[in-house]
C-alpha cells in the first residue's frame, strides 16, 4: 500500500511539474522559477500557468496544484528537486482513503530508491524522481 501511494505521488508530481513548466517554456525547472521569483523578480510568487497549473514558491521549495485540484510539494534539497515521506503522506491526505504512516512512507520511498525508481538525495530522508 505504502509503495503504491508513493508511486502515485511520484506520477502526479512528474505529470504537473511538466505541466507547469510547459507553461514556462524559458524555464527548466524549479530553480529557474524560483530564481525568477527572488532574485530577478520577474514572476510573481504565486501564479497560474497558461497551461492551467498554479504554483506557489515557498521557503525552500514550490507547491504546484493541477486544475483537478490535486497538489504536489517539493523543495530544493543540495540544488536537486526532492521531497521526503511527508510530503507524501500531505499529498495523500488530500484525498486517499488508505493514509500509510510516515514511516510506512518512508521506507516504502526507500525501497523504491534501492529498485532505482527514486533516488535519494540525503540518507534516509530526500528523495528525488530519477533524470529521464
Amino acid at each position: 500500500m505504502a509503495i503504491d501511494a508513493v508511486r502515485r505521488y511520484a506520477a502526479a508530481y512528474e505529470r504537473i511539474r511538466l505541466r507547469l513548466f510547459e507553461g514556462y517554456p524559458e524555464l527548466r525547472d524549479v530553480r529557474d522559477l524560483m530564481a525568477a521569483v527572488r532574485r530577478t523578480q520577474s514572476m510573481p510568487r504565486e501564479a497560474r500557468s497558461s497551461t492551467g497549473v498554479d504554483y506557489c514558491v515557498h521557503g525552500a521549495g514550490c507547491r504546484m496544484t493541477d486544475d483537478q485540484g490535486q497538489e504536489v510539494d517539493i523543495d530544493l534539497v543540495d540544488d536537486v528537486e526532492a521531497f521526503d515521506a511527508g510530503r507524501v503522506k500531505w499529498f495523500l491526505d488530500r484525498g486517499a482513503t488508505a493514509r500509510p504512516s510516515v514511516e510506512e512512507l518512508g521506507t516504502a520511498c526507500a525501497y523504491l530508491a534501492g529498485l532505482g525508481e527514486l533516488l535519494e538525495v540525503r540518507a534516509g530522508r530526500w528523495y528525488a524522481l530519477p533524470k529521464r
